[in-house]
């Protein structure tokens, strides 16, 4: 009885922190709601909450329709929070660029600047305001944080499912790099001399890093979980370790969300537009490292598998060493056959 009660409280526990974590996105997405209306003055643009209704849909239907309260490979839940918030994201980053052209034509300066735009707070609705006053180009920077902070604290309150402790915690540190990585490529580019004005260069940006922002939606991809080693029984080969083993997808998502598109876009600034310097040369290397580790990491799993098939092939000996763990079933297997004949015998006598 007590059992069954401790079991109930801890499901309505995980119950309520997910529940928690779907009211922070919620409410993060309705301030970029607001302040997007307020920018552009536009009462269709409250359209941009219909994701966060969705949001309160998918938990009841996340919750009826699965055992562990969450799917194995992908989370709707962070789905539709980024997709609640990044169209808003877009649009203060093209108001940001609006009033940098506007303050340049205006001014006659050559160049795009920083401080082209004073300080503004959210308008008040029904009595309700928010006492912050940022420039444009702050309350977009702002949101973008808060969005990759709650993007890891939401998938800390969402439920494990399929994960276990060990790795949800390994996730975790996954995902707070990512959001890192992120933050770092649209802070740096998006702030380039040669980007400033270019409004082609500040949606290739945009559409790089929202592209990144698909991590966040994978679950299982983001970890690996360890593949016990079988002491006997037959093997098939597959190819390059089998390519739906979770750590190879894992590289390959990193590799194709984020490190490669990246490094492409980086090389472009510094071949296309001369951008060189130092932050730019130094985060440069860093993608380029990372990509050749990842090519690196996904060879040598490649050979593991294939080592581990051919071991499995030759059973216990192999190029005159012994197989450890097959050697000893064996021989096992040997003491059973000797042993189980003289106890028969011992019976009949």
């Amino acid at each position: 009885m007590a059992h069954k009660c401790f079991t109930c409280v801890a499901h309505i526990f995980e119950k309520g922190k997910a529940l928690i974590a779907r009211v922070l996105f919620i409410i993060h997405g309705i301030i970029t709601v607001w302040r997007v209306t307020d920018v552009y003055d536009d009462p269709l643009l409250y359209l941009l909450c219909i994701p966060m209704g969705l949001l309160i849909a998918e938990f009841f239907v996340t919750t009826c329709c699965t055992s562990d309260g969450e799917w194995k490979w992908f989370c709707p839940s962070v789905f539709l929070y980024i997709v609640s918030v990044v169209p808003g994201i877009w649009l203060l980053q093209y108001d940001v660029y609006h009033a940098r052209q506007t303050y340049k034509e205006v001014h006659g300066l050559e160049e795009c600047g920083y401080d082209t735009v004073n300080e503004t707070g959210l308008r008040a609705i029904q009595g309700v305001s928010i006492p912050i006053e940022l420039s444009s180009d702050e309350w977009a920077l702002a949101l973008e944080q808060v969005l990759l902070i709650l993007l890891i604290i939401g998938r800390w309150l969402l439920p494990k499912g399929a994960l276990t402790r060990d790795q949800l915690s390994q996730l975790l540190l996954v995902y707070i790099g990512i959001a890192a990585d992120s933050l770092e490529f649209s802070l740096e580019t998006l702030k380039e001399p040669d980007v400033l004005c270019n409004l082609l260069l500040i949606v290739i940006i945009l559409a790089i890093w929202s592209f990144s922002l698909l991590q966040f939606c994978l679950v299982m991809t983001a970890v690996a979980a360890p593949k016990p080693r079988m002491a006997t029984g037959k093997h098939e080969r597959t190819f390059c370790g089998g390519c739906c083993e979770n750590e190879i997808w894992a590289l390959m998502m990193s590799v194709v969300l984020q490190d490669a598109p990246f490094l492409t876009m980086r090389l472009y600034l510094m071949v296309k537009y001369k951008v060189v310097n130092q932050m730019m040369l130094f985060f440069t290397c860093k993608n380029t490292m990372v990509v050749l580790l990842q090519f690196y990491r996904m060879a040598i799993l490649c050979m593991n598998e294939d080592d581990d098939y051919d071991d499995a092939e030759s059973g216990p000996v192999k190029n005159g060493k012994t197989n450890t763990l097959e050697f000893v079933e064996m021989i096992n297997d040997d003491v059973k056959c000797v042993v189980m004949p003289e106890k028969e015998n011992n019976k009949e006598k």
